[in-house]
């Protein structure tokens, strides 16, 4: 496994539930930062989520910022100056982001069942109809709204790395970045109380998804024409990206009741590899933008040739495993969610259906940019959840090193969670990025409120 690949399992495993408890929702960072100083560093768009400036500017980048050439494969030709051949990033970059379902103390009352369940007898003095009344609600609405999805990334450097060579009158892109996507659920099934035994049980279990992406890409950009239609300072660029895609998916079903005290947090670090399956794969990009000196228009398609990637069967030959073992049990548990309630998939694939965005931008003057994207269809993440983004944002490049830039965005999913996000960002001494993004839902988390999800990027990059 490269450096890169374990950095990121480590994140994802040692920060996803930790990141539903109040006292923790603003420590990603410190936590992401203290993970690369203790383990040596070996560490929509083609990616999981926005890097550096992007979360906050969304897909229209300012072409100031390193990684503004990313989002549209024909900006990169703009990422570098006419008189520069290279232009690279010399540092890691780092993003986050974690979003929770609207259950209010999903996780608390998750444990507290999940304690019943392991001693029925010593459940508490609340009387049976009042505990199934309670949890039987509890479990209902985490079946239709709790789950936990945390993205991490990474981009190593030199990438992106921009070469515009002698040889062509364009500019190649190159990437290499590390994602990787995890989201648990909840599949739901009656609790019932067996008055002869005197215990509770239930089939409710913790659906577990996960994914980790590893992509190298290779864009060329050029700019076709200038001074269109006579009008002075246009062009039109063209771009197409190779996407290689490394996916490792894997999905797994956990009975409550098997978990004998091994906390959901537990869960995700012991099973995160399970039932991966690993697979390559390769996506094209088509990107235009429109340039004016006081306005930019772009349209990106990505993934035209929609790759398809698949996870490991669930709920199948349920027979190889030891009789009554734990792995037995969570087997034929996964065949009743799938085969008798339909509420999962045996056999799954994720593919990367096109997506069309569009997007403009406008320079209210040369340092203050306003700009909106949009996504024109709805799409699957690797882990199944719904997205369909539309971007708002303005941003302001002073001169001075000591002013610093400022970000600020509004972005809404019109499909899936729903969610709107408001985001701000800062860049100091041109080169530190600080962007962070929160959900304007709340969820309440140990009795206090807090925003239904968060996001932030770190990058140190040049700016000209």
């Amino acid at each position: 496994m490269s450096i890169g690949a374990h950095i990121l399992k480590v994140i994802t495993c040692s920060t996803t539930y930790r990141l539903v408890q109040a006292q923790f929702m603003w420590k990603p960072v410190t936590l992401l930062l203290i993970s690369l100083v203790i383990i040596p560093p070996t560490y929509a768009n083609s990616n999981l989520l926005h890097h550096s400036q992007g979360i906050t500017t969304g897909q229209s980048a300012n072409h100031h910022a390193l990684f503004s050439g990313i989002a549209n494969p024909a900006m990169g030709h703009l990422a570098v100056r006419p008189s520069e051949r290279f232009r690279l990033a010399y540092f890691f970059s780092l993003s986050s982001a974690t979003e929770l379902g609207q259950v209010d103390n999903f996780v608390d009352d998750i444990d507290e069942l999940i304690n019943i369940l392991e001693d029925s007898a010593n459940a508490g003095d609340i009387p049976v109809n009042e505990t199934l009344d309670r949890f039987n609600l509890v479990i209902t609405q985490a079946g239709q709204d709790g789950y936990l999805k945390t993205t991490n990334g990474i981009y190593l450097p030199p990438f992106p790395l921009y070469w515009r060579p002698l040889f062509l009158p364009g500019t190649l892109t190159f990437e290499f970045n590390i994602e990787s996507q995890i989201n648990v659920s909840a599949l739901a099934d009656e609790l019932i109380y067996d008055d002869q035994k005197e215990t509770f049980s239930t089939a409710t279990s913790a659906y577990l998804k996960s994914g980790l992406q590893t992509k190298f890409a290779v864009s060329y950009s050029q700019s076709l024409s200038q001074d269109l239609f006579g009008t002075k300072g246009t062009q039109l660029l063209v771009g197409a990206r190779l996407n290689i895609y490394d996916l490792e998916l894997s999905k797994q079903v956990f009975q409550l009741e098997l978990l004998r005290g091994q906390g959901i947090e537990d869960l995700i670090k012991d099973e995160y590899k399970n039932n991966r399956i690993k697979s390559t794969g390769i996506g094209l990009d088509f990107g235009a933008i429109w340039s004016a000196k006081k306005y930019r228009l772009g349209a990106t398609i990505t993934n035209v040739n929609a790759p398809a990637f698949h996870y490991g069967a669930i709920g199948v030959n349920c027979d190889k495993y030891i009789d009554a073992s734990h792995s037995q049990s969570n087997c034929y548990i996964a065949n009743y969610f799938s085969n008798i309630k339909g509420d999962i998939k045996t056999h799954e694939q994720h593919t990367k259906n096109p997506v069309i965005t569009l997007d403009g931008s406008y320079f209210i003057s040369p340092k203050w940019l306003v700009s909106a994207a949009a996504e024109l269809s709805n799409y699957d993440d690797t882990v199944g959840q719904e997205n369909q983004w539309v971007h708002w944002s303005s941003s302001y490049q002073p001169n001075s090193f000591w002013v610093p830039s400022t970000r600020v965005s509004y972005r809404k999913n019109l499909a899936g969670s729903k969610l709107s996000y408001a985001g701000i960002g800062l860049t100091l001494g041109k080169v530190v990025n600080i962007d962070f993004n929160f959900a304007l839902d709340d969820v309440i988390v140990d009795t206090d409120k807090v925003p239904r999800g968060i996001g932030f990027a770190l990058s140190i990059e040049e700016w000209f």
